[in-house]
């Protein structure tokens, strides 16, 4: 595609915290034109109304319902929660439009999405369609495509953490991925755990034990790795990674920190050897920085980049691996717009924030 096309854009869920992120970005790219914005909550109002920090920024917009979102727009963003999303997802996709999509609703076949979700899928006939937009190991299948599927923030993280072990044979029979993650991940509806009060100098462990929903995607992207390799291409892949992932809620606004364990039957490797393992899997990935230092979420905060590093315990075997990202850039809004650069073959980091927040 032409680097001078501009793409008429809309965003469905845009009062939410992954939605105003998304506006940050898109009215920052050069290829994108953000014509309408959904938002039932505020619908009529303009955009300061919702978002004090982007006022003015868009003064000819109001916020309107879906319909005129889906009608307006070429490409839409649906930050909608999972569930709803599905609906909206084939009403756009019946009109013609390339929906990416951050809710879950199409990252899980349906039989799995049933299992996780606990609900039948509503649409399950555009699955054949749509791709998993982990883009560091999908790009190959993302161009052109109809449907993205934005993975979870959670997920994102560990399996970035974890992938090159997984696609070199490097993972032993337990796997663990804890999980660190800010408030901002639950969403901007209010709930009592959620309060400032109640939040606030606390870490909460939740979902733990396998009660995650995340925990589907970082299984079956960890089995696909371990029996294709790096360039994933097909979903079918019934492989799956068992792994014990334990999230905490911790109390800051935004960011991630995965801590991941595995302990290889290959007992000889070094940090060093997986330093230098991880560089060369993620050396064409601009989103993607492998450093010596372990990383932290504040480096990450309004990014859209991971820092990951590794390190082998010689002591008991494992070999611990460790991701930070924003979650709702590199783990929503960010990892939407790169896949709507590589949907469209832009430049992969059109319209994304490579630095951070600091301090």
């Amino acid at each position: 595609m032409s680097q001078q096309t501009v793409i008429r854009v809309g965003i469905l869920g845009a009062s939410g915290y992954g939605g105003a992120e998304l506006i940050r970005r898109l009215l920052q790219h050069p290829h994108a034109d953000i014509v309408a914005l959904g938002s039932r909550q505020y619908e009529g109002q303009a955009i300061g109304a919702c978002w004090p920090q982007l006022a003015g920024l868009l003064p000819d917009l109001r916020f309107s319902d879906n319909d005129t979102v889906i009608n307006t727009a070429d490409v839409i963003f649906c930050a909608t929660p999972h569930g709803a999303t599905a609906p909206l997802v084939h009403q756009a996709l019946t009109a013609g439009k390339r929906v990416l999509d951050l809710s879950a609703d199409y990252r899980l076949n349906p039989d799995d999405y049933h299992t996780w979700y606990n609900n039948k899928h509503p649409h399950p006939e555009h699955f054949n369609v749509a791709r998993y937009g982990l883009v560091e190991l999908h790009r190959q299948e993302l161009s052109g495509s109809q449907l993205i599927a934005v993975p979870g923030c959670n997920s994102s993280t560990a399996i970035l953490a974890l992938a090159p072990l997984a696609a070199h044979g490097l993972l032993g029979e337990d796997v663990i991925a804890n999980i660190a993650t800010g408030i901002s991940g639950a969403g901007r509806a209010v709930a009592p755990a959620l309060h400032f009060t109640e939040a606030s100098d606390s870490v909460v462990p939740y979902k733990v034990a396998g009660q995650h929903r995340h925990t589907a995607e970082i299984e079956m992207t960890l089995g696909r790795l371990r029996t294709q390799g790096k360039a994933l291409s097909s979903r079918s892949v019934t492989d799956k990674v068992p792994v014990s992932f334990n999230p905490h809620r911790v109390p800051m606004s935004r960011g991630i920190l995965a801590t991941c364990y595995t302990r290889p039957e290959q007992n000889n490797i070094t940090t060093d050897t997986l330093l230098t393992l991880y560089n060369d899997f993620y050396q064409d990935d601009p989103l993607i920085h492998v450093q010596d230092a372990l990383p932290e979420t504040k480096a990450v905060y309004g990014s859209d980049r991971a820092i990951i590093s590794v390190r082998k315990d010689d002591r008991t075997g494992h070999i611990i691996a460790f991701a930070a990202i924003d979650n709702l850039g590199k783990g929503a809004a960010g990892q939407a717009v790169q896949n709507f650069n590589v949907m469209h073959d832009f430049e992969e980091t059109s319209g994304l924030n490579l630095g951070g927040v600091w301090p």
